[in-house]
């Protein structure tokens, strides 16, 4: 790789070239490029470094880019200058063969994004800040080879390392037992709407129509806010308006909807057998707490006024964990389980110029994390947090959402979001278990929405509205218990799609998941002009399955076929509501193997090695298996 153009940027605007320089270490089997630099003044709080980069001899890539302050999505290029700004990642194929993966770092002060230029992709390092005279950091690392996600791996791995603060990759985290099992959440059926009354109405539906839901998220906003007295709002986005121009007036749940406090609702829920987790933003509400409200004055020693006037949490370590502690006491004494925290990509918004953003971020998301371990057992899910700041600083927190909200009754919808699903797993995959959002049971993409959470690997939960949930929708996915039949890490984008835009490419979109020793292949047709879509299936896109034979087996029409590791099967999609659902089991030497129940999802799941050296089933229903390369059905 190349380098060239370095320079440092002061506040004042002036360039500098001549004092700055750009080393390229090897840390154990990946490249770290650092930058080192110092200058007479401040450096510009939004762009203090820059340097050009070419990796050479490119055939096409992906990046992972921020589109909003909270969420990414992937580009597809085959230029560098285009490539998009704000940049968390890029992969991409060598021409002739080989990839190549870059991840841009947030260090102790630093962050570093990657755009395009003229002569290049450019890494952009900045603080948010302007009190730095020097950029002493790491960029970002990097690494080429024959497999981009041993690649994107290892660099994960490494750069953890590398930072020296504790950050685990995904296989270092455990993954929450409360969500194996199915959950709902109260966002989309209730909005800010929500009350006591509607959610033990809903519980209610669950037990009457035998839906094994076992937890709920209480979602926004339960708490008391009084700028919600006597507003009206038409639309969807006059809603959004008031709950942006709104602020938390107390940690207690708001006295009208909520008549008998959170805690006798929780305890009204817990009686149906769920357990309860609460949402709750990191600023107290999206414009943050009431001036001359009573959590103003009880936590006065623990927040800051931001620029814009807003009251907030302070960033610093010990005060912070003070606003979090005392919350979560609040809510750990009304019964709450574990909580989700939203609004964490607001760094910028809120606490530019006080302290640099690597310091400030790890002060907040430490604080956080502490906290809800100590009253949750580590049990969160972290949301609208998808900025890189964000990713490599939170040390322990095994959840993360990795989409745009879901939206109800939406076709066109369906495709940003599986893309942006599948590729953010590409890389916050690496650091966390993948949540896919909620989703309804009678939407008109439910079928899909069902699948695609399938093949995810991380949690289940429907947010359907008032008796709107439809059992037969929801058991493909889980056992009798509500259990998940869970694949066993984040679902992402078979090697063939990782960096060609599966809207154009005029061939199939494909995911990919183990399961075991076995596999998952999904397929969807994602063109934008809806017509035909073709392409290929093959055993060896499951990454990482082993054997030399398989049973591949399709969910929905049941075809059948014994392949080898790296034949070919042509699928067909007609338009973009035709998907299909490839299971991928290794054949044994006798050429026999357990497909497992034909009416779930993720059939393997579904099967348990017996003390006798034979397959059973974990919970009996219809079955198929391949007896010397024949497919039988139990019903």
């Amino acid at each position: 790789m190349e380098f060239s153009g370095a320079y440092l940027q002061t506040a004042d605007g002036e360039k500098h070239f001549d004092t700055v320089r750009i080393f390229n270490e090897i840390y154990k089997d990946v490249n770290i490029v650092r930058i080192e630099g110092t200058a007479n003044l401040p450096l510009d709080g939004e762009l203090g470094a820059s340097f050009v980069f070419e990796p050479g001899n490119i055939e096409n890539y992906m990046s992972d880019y921020r589109h909003t302050e909270y969420w990414c999505r992937p580009f597809f290029g085959n230029d560098l200058k285009d490539l998009h700004d704000n940049s968390q990642c890029l992969i991409y194929k060598k021409n002739g063969g080989g990839w190549g993966v870059i991840l841009p770092l947030v260090s102790e002060d630093y962050k570093c994004i990657l755009c395009g230029t003229e002569r290049g992709g450019e890494a952009k390092l900045f603080s948010w800040c302007e009190k730095l005279k020097s950029c002493v950091a790491p960029a970002f690392a990097w690494a080429e080879g024959d497999n981009p996600y041993k690649l994107i791996s290892r660099i994960a791995k490494r750069a953890a390392q590398y930072l020296g603060f504790g950050l685990k990759t995904i296989d270092e985290r455990e993954y929450p037992n409360i969500f194996e099992y199915l959950g709902w959440c109260s966002w989309d059926a209730f909005e800010i709407r929500v009350s006591e009354e509607k959610l033990l109405k809903k519980c209610e539906e669950f037990k009457l129509k035998n839906i094994p839901v076992k937890w709920v998220i209480i979602d926004d906003m339960w708490g008391e806010v009084h700028e919600f007295y006597g507003s009206k709002y038409e639309t969807r986005q006059e809603m959004f308006d008031l709950m942006h121009n709104s602020t938390l007036y107390d940690y207690a749940a708001d006295p009208v909807r909520f008549p008998d406090g959170l805690k006798k609702t929780v305890k009204k829920i817990k009686e149906y057998g769920f357990s309860v987790g609460v949402w709750h933003p990191t600023t107290g509400y999206w414009a943050g707490i009431t001036k001359d409200g009573p959590l103003a004055e009880s936590q006065k020693n623990n927040l800051l006024t931001t620029e814009c006037g807003y009251l907030i949490p302070s960033y610093m370590r010990d005060k912070a964990y003070n606003f979090y502690s005392s919350f979560h006491d609040f809510l750990k004494n009304s019964g709450i389980d574990f909580v989700k925290i939203d609004n964490q990509s607001m760094t910028r918004r809120y606490y530019k110029k006080f302290d640099s953003v690597g310091s400030v971020c790890r002060n907040f998301h430490s604080a956080i994390e502490q906290s809800v371990k100590e009253h949750f057992g580590n049990v969160m899910i972290n949301c609208m947090g998808m900025a890189s700041e964000d990713m490599w600083n939170r040390t322990d927190s095994p959840v993360s959402r990795c989409s745009d909200d879901f939206q109800p009754e939406n076709r066109e919808w369906f495709s940003k979001h599986i893309l942006q699903c599948s590729y953010n797993s590409l890389i916050q995959g690496q650091f966390y278990h993948e949540d896919w959002d909620m989703w309804w049971t009678d939407d008109g993409q439910a079928l899909k929405n069902s699948v695609i959470r399938a093949i995810s690997g991380g949690p289940v939960y429907v947010s359907d509205k008032l008796k709107r949930s439809i059992r037969e929708i929801i058991m493909p996915l889980i056992l009798s218990d509500g259990k998940i039949l869970r694949c066993d890490r984040p679902a992402t984008p078979t090697r063939d799609c990782l960096t060609v835009d599966p809207r154009i490419s005029e061939r199939i979109f494909k995911l990919q998941n183990i399961c075991g020793d076995s596999g998952v292949i999904a397929t969807f047709n994602l063109r934008r002009d809806d017509g035909n879509e073709n392409g290929f299936i093959s055993p060896s896109d499951v990454e990482g399955i082993r054997g030399d034979e398989f049973a591949v087996y399709e969910h929905f029409s049941r075809e059948f076929k014994i392949m080898k590791r790296d034949e070919k099967l042509k699928v067909s999609l007609k338009d973009t509501d035709k998907f299909k659902l490839f299971i991928v089991v290794p054949l044994d030497k006798c050429g026999n193997c357990v497909i497992g129940r034909t009416d779930k999802f993720i059939s393997p799941k579904t099967v348990i090695n017996l003390p006798n050296g034979k397959k059973g089933l974990v919970e009996m229903g219809p079955f198929a298996y391949v007896k010397d390369k024949k497919i039988y059905f139990e019903e």
